[in-house]
């Protein structure tokens, strides 16, 4: 009764204080859905990306030395007549901003600085501003409206961002802030970096004593907790959870149909990235990725790569900026709002297969994930290549279902590479789940 209660309580506090603490953002939120539900057709979304972006680049050049040189060194126009036209302007890179850092960084003062840490693990800083915040809270409470989730409802959290409170006593300080703030908006954050069994039971018997949750981590984390429900026979549709957001890392099929059997919970994806916050969303009816037109410009290049160009006034926008997210396109659709079927990943995730005879071929890890997440015997896998050498080490049931895997997995190789080298890659029991810096789960490592 006592739980009940509280759970009450907390709840009237999360409706109340969101509409009384966050009203600029909320006006921001009310605001951009307004625009959604005014502007449908693809032409009218067009023409309002173009007069978007066509202040956005005189105001970046403006402020920024490194813009204004962008645009000597590469010849570029003013503005443009057409989106198509950014085609023409070159793709932005990370190393580029990283080797102009201190110029970025001085022009987009005063501001604070995010710190990623990338599937490469190497920590990177990005400026942010007063109003990144703004936009960033509205980004991902306008994806999650369409599904309607909306700001005050339970969340919990499984999250493992706990060195961006910093160290010493303002790290102790920061986390007691956000830990009273969550409490008011009715968050709870449970760590990304405890998952196992009794961690997991645990964060199971919490979310359930909170009716109509929304469960919100990275892919591999809800993973553990759809493997913990399945392997213990617990009921899980009486959590009664209302939604589960697989954020942060590749979201297979089988992951959804996943969520929809055991939790009986409306699965949906959410993609950003830290120098952007959220920029997609999935919705309730399907997988698909749909991206947030009035602050994104997208379009796909060579290898399938997601470039994204800032469409509102952000403390450091990104023009024409390569993600290094390789996206799989949907055929036969509207080209706006930009959607795609899913996010496959990394571009650099290439994989190199020995030949019988010597010979190298590069391959694409996708073969490898494919292949390895539509198999229901693989709970999790991890990929090493050294040298020439490719060692696959799975979560399986038993050695049999692990015998198994390898076979399924040998063959279907085959089909694409009937001559490759069987004695390059090797199977084995994954025994520790490797992380980055930034907690992501690491699903591939190439030395």
């Amino acid at each position: 009764m006592l739980m009940e209660l509280s759970a009450v309580a907390q709840k009237w506090t999360a409706r109340h204080v969101v509409r009384l603490g966050l009203g600029e953002r909320l006006e921001l939120l009310a605001h951009r859905q307004a625009r959604h539900q005014a502007i449908r057709s693809p032409e009218r979304i067009s023409r309002w990306q173009l007069e978007a972006f066509n202040k956005i680049w005189p105001a970046a050049r403006q402020r920024y030395r490194f813009y204004a040189n962008w645009q000597r060194r590469h010849g570029l126009p003013d503005n443009i007549r057409n989106l198509a036209e950014l085609a023409d302007f070159p793709v932005l890179r990370n190393k580029d901003i990283e080797d102009h850092f201190a110029s970025i960084a001085a022009d987009a003062a005063p501001c604070s600085f995010v710190h990623t840490g990338g599937s490469t693990g190497r920590p990177r800083r990005f400026p942010r501003g007063n109003e990144d915040d703004l936009l960033l809270y509205a980004n991902m409470y306008l994806g999650r409206s369409w599904a309607g989730i909306k700001p005050g409802d339970p969340i919990a959290l499984i999250w493992s961002h706990e060195h961006l409170f910093g160290l010493g006593v303002m790290g102790y300080f920061n986390f007691a802030k956000r830990h009273v703030k969550d409490w008011l908006i009715g968050t709870r954050r449970f760590s990304a970096y405890s998952l196992n069994d009794e961690s997991v039971a645990t964060y199971f018997e919490k979310i359930r004593a909170v009716p109509g949750t929304v469960v919100i981590g990275y892919a591999s984390c809800i993973r553990k907790l759809l493997d913990y429900i399945e392997r213990s026979g617990i009921d899980g549709a009486s959590a009664r959870i209302r939604a589960v957001i697989f954020c942060a890392e590749t979201v297979f099929p089988t992951d959804l149909d996943r969520v929809r059997r055991l939790l009986a919970a409306l699965p949906l994806i959410e993609y950003g990235m830290q120098e952007t916050g959220v920029m997609g969303y999935s919705r309730p009816e399907s997988g698909d990725v749909t991206f947030l037109w009035d602050a994104y410009a997208c379009r796909v290049i060579d290898d399938q790569e997601l470039v994204i160009t800032t469409l509102v006034p952000v403390r450091f926008p990104l023009i024409n900026y390569g993600t290094e997210d390789r996206v799989e396109p949907l055929e036969g659709i509207a080209p706006l709002p930009f959607r795609c079927a899913r996010v496959l990943g990394r571009t650099r995730d290439i994989l190199t297969l020995v030949m019988r005879g010597g010979k190298l071929v590069d391959t694409h890890s996708d073969i490898f994930f494919d292949t390895l997440s539509v198999d229901e015997g693989v709970r999790s896998f991890f990929i090493h290549q050294k040298g020439q050498k490719i060692d696959v080490a799975v979560v399986a049931p038993s050695r049999e279902d692990l015998k198994r895997i390898e076979g399924r997995f040998f063959r279907e190789i085959a089909r694409e590479f009937p001559d490759f080298d069987r004695s390059t890659i090797s199977f084995s029991f994954l025994k520790n789940e490797p992380y980055t810096v930034a907690g992501k789960r690491r699903y591939l490592l190439r030395e």
